[in-house]
Protein backbone atom coordinates (compact mmCIF):
# COMPACT_ATOMS: atom_id res chain seq x y z
CA UNK A 1 0.00 0.00 0.00
CA UNK A 2 1.22 3.50 -0.68
CA UNK A 3 0.15 6.57 0.91
CA UNK A 4 -0.09 9.93 -0.84
CA UNK A 5 0.00 12.65 2.69
CA UNK A 6 -1.35 16.32 1.45
CA UNK A 7 -1.48 19.19 3.62
CA UNK A 8 -4.48 21.98 2.38
CA UNK A 9 -3.47 25.62 3.09
CA UNK A 10 -1.34 26.66 0.30
CA UNK A 11 -0.60 22.97 -1.27
CA UNK A 12 -4.11 22.29 -2.62
CA UNK A 13 -5.86 25.75 -1.19
CA UNK A 14 -4.74 29.19 -1.56
CA UNK A 15 -5.84 30.16 2.21
CA UNK A 16 -6.19 34.08 1.46
CA UNK A 17 -8.47 33.25 -1.31
CA UNK A 18 -10.04 30.15 -0.23
CA UNK A 19 -9.92 28.67 -3.49
CA UNK A 20 -8.23 25.87 -5.36
CA UNK A 21 -4.89 25.80 -6.57
CA UNK A 22 -4.67 25.77 -10.20
CA UNK A 23 -4.37 21.93 -11.54
CA UNK A 24 -5.24 20.90 -7.91
CA UNK A 25 -8.90 18.90 -8.94
CA UNK A 26 -7.11 17.11 -12.04
CA UNK A 27 -3.78 16.16 -10.15
CA UNK A 28 -6.35 14.98 -7.58
CA UNK A 29 -8.31 13.06 -9.89
CA UNK A 30 -5.61 11.82 -11.91
CA UNK A 31 -3.84 10.36 -8.38
CA UNK A 32 -7.16 8.69 -7.37
CA UNK A 33 -7.10 6.94 -10.81
CA UNK A 34 -3.55 5.61 -10.93
CA UNK A 35 -2.87 1.40 -10.61
CA UNK A 36 0.80 0.65 -8.90
CA UNK A 37 1.91 -2.74 -10.72
CA UNK A 38 -0.32 -4.90 -8.32
CA UNK A 39 -3.69 -3.19 -9.88
CA UNK A 40 -3.75 -1.37 -6.23
CA UNK A 41 -4.31 2.74 -5.89
CA UNK A 42 -2.57 4.97 -3.50
CA UNK A 43 -4.44 6.38 -0.87
CA UNK A 44 -4.82 10.09 -0.66
CA UNK A 45 -5.22 11.47 2.61
CA UNK A 46 -4.81 15.05 4.17
CA UNK A 47 -2.54 16.28 7.32
CA UNK A 48 -3.38 19.91 8.53
CA UNK A 49 -2.44 22.12 11.75
CA UNK A 50 -5.37 23.49 12.47
CA UNK A 51 -7.55 23.80 15.72
CA UNK A 52 -6.04 24.37 18.96
CA UNK A 53 -4.28 22.58 21.02
CA UNK A 54 -4.39 21.28 23.18
CA UNK A 55 -8.23 20.64 22.81
CA UNK A 56 -11.03 19.27 24.38
CA UNK A 57 -12.82 16.15 22.68
CA UNK A 58 -15.87 19.13 21.73
CA UNK A 59 -12.95 21.28 20.77
CA UNK A 60 -11.23 18.63 18.09
CA UNK A 61 -15.06 17.50 16.77
CA UNK A 62 -15.38 21.01 16.08
CA UNK A 63 -11.89 22.02 14.31
CA UNK A 64 -12.89 18.91 11.78
CA UNK A 65 -16.43 19.88 11.46
CA UNK A 66 -15.06 23.24 9.94
CA UNK A 67 -12.25 21.71 8.29
CA UNK A 68 -14.82 19.67 6.63
CA UNK A 69 -16.74 22.59 5.25
CA UNK A 70 -13.67 23.93 3.94
CA UNK A 71 -13.15 20.36 2.17
CA UNK A 72 -16.54 21.00 1.10
CA UNK A 73 -16.44 24.23 -0.16
CA UNK A 74 -13.43 23.40 -2.05
CA UNK A 75 -15.38 20.59 -3.41
CA UNK A 76 -12.27 17.87 -2.77
CA UNK A 77 -13.58 16.29 0.33
CA UNK A 78 -15.29 12.83 -1.74
CA UNK A 79 -11.01 12.42 -2.63
CA UNK A 80 -10.46 11.98 1.27
CA UNK A 81 -12.96 9.48 2.45
CA UNK A 82 -13.89 8.01 4.57
CA UNK A 83 -12.31 11.32 6.52
CA UNK A 84 -12.10 9.16 10.08
CA UNK A 85 -9.08 7.32 8.28
CA UNK A 86 -7.59 9.94 5.81
CA UNK A 87 -7.97 13.19 7.66
CA UNK A 88 -5.81 14.03 10.78
CA UNK A 89 -5.76 17.43 12.31
CA UNK A 90 -2.81 18.78 14.44
CA UNK A 91 -5.80 19.47 17.03
CA UNK A 92 -6.54 15.37 17.45
CA UNK A 93 -3.06 14.43 17.36
CA UNK A 94 -2.17 17.08 20.05
CA UNK A 95 1.34 18.07 18.12
CA UNK A 96 2.07 20.20 15.24
CA UNK A 97 3.71 19.36 11.60
CA UNK A 98 6.84 18.64 10.97
CA UNK A 99 6.24 16.01 14.59
CA UNK A 100 6.93 12.54 14.06
CA UNK A 101 3.78 11.88 16.42
CA UNK A 102 1.45 13.42 13.81
CA UNK A 103 2.31 11.77 11.01
CA UNK A 104 2.17 8.61 12.22
CA UNK A 105 -1.12 8.91 13.68
CA UNK A 106 -2.26 10.27 9.87
CA UNK A 107 -0.61 6.60 8.96
CA UNK A 108 -1.55 4.39 11.31
CA UNK A 109 -5.40 5.15 10.99
CA UNK A 110 -4.67 4.24 7.32
CA UNK A 111 -3.07 1.17 7.91
CA UNK A 112 -1.03 0.79 11.32
CA UNK A 113 2.34 0.73 11.59
CA UNK A 114 2.49 1.30 7.78
CA UNK A 115 6.22 1.97 7.27
CA UNK A 116 7.38 6.03 6.38
CA UNK A 117 9.04 4.83 2.75
CA UNK A 118 5.45 4.01 1.46
CA UNK A 119 4.31 7.40 2.05
CA UNK A 120 5.33 10.62 -0.27
CA UNK A 121 4.39 13.59 2.01
CA UNK A 122 3.51 16.77 -0.32
CA UNK A 123 3.59 20.37 1.06
CA UNK A 124 4.44 24.15 0.47
CA UNK A 125 6.56 24.28 3.84
CA UNK A 126 10.74 23.15 2.85
CA UNK A 127 11.33 22.48 7.16
CA UNK A 128 8.23 19.74 6.96
CA UNK A 129 9.69 18.63 4.06
CA UNK A 130 13.11 18.02 5.37
CA UNK A 131 11.53 16.33 8.47
CA UNK A 132 9.49 14.12 6.57
CA UNK A 133 12.58 12.81 4.65
CA UNK A 134 14.13 12.61 7.82
CA UNK A 135 11.46 9.88 8.92
CA UNK A 136 11.93 8.07 5.64
CA UNK A 137 9.32 9.61 3.38
CA UNK A 138 9.48 10.57 -0.04
CA UNK A 139 8.80 14.35 0.64
CA UNK A 140 7.74 16.70 -2.86
CA UNK A 141 8.56 20.53 -2.04
CA UNK A 142 5.38 22.65 -3.64
CA UNK A 143 6.32 26.09 -4.09
CA UNK A 144 3.36 27.05 -3.13
CA UNK A 145 1.85 30.67 -2.87
CA UNK A 146 4.22 33.22 -1.35
CA UNK A 147 7.25 30.44 -1.56
CA UNK A 148 10.23 31.04 -3.86
CA UNK A 149 11.52 27.50 -4.67
CA UNK A 150 10.22 24.17 -4.35
CA UNK A 151 10.52 20.73 -6.54
CA UNK A 152 7.35 21.26 -8.51
CA UNK A 153 6.14 24.56 -9.29
CA UNK A 154 3.15 23.30 -10.87
CA UNK A 155 0.49 20.88 -8.99
CA UNK A 156 -0.22 18.72 -12.57
CA UNK A 157 3.46 17.99 -12.33
CA UNK A 158 3.22 16.13 -8.76
CA UNK A 159 1.48 13.35 -11.33
CA UNK A 160 4.57 11.62 -12.83
CA UNK A 161 6.00 11.60 -9.42
CA UNK A 162 3.31 10.22 -8.18
CA UNK A 163 3.19 7.60 -10.72
CA UNK A 164 7.22 6.48 -10.09
CA UNK A 165 6.41 6.09 -6.48
CA UNK A 166 3.70 3.80 -6.66
CA UNK A 167 4.90 1.94 -8.95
Amino acid sequence: MKVILFDLGNTLEDTQQGVLLEGALETLQTIQGLKAGDGSSPVMALISDFGEIPATPAQIQASLDEYLKILGTLGIRQFFEPVAERITLSTEAGVLKPSKAIFRKAIDKISNQLPFKHVMFITERKQHILAARNLGMEAVHFKGPGETSGDVTQLVDLIPRVRNFIK
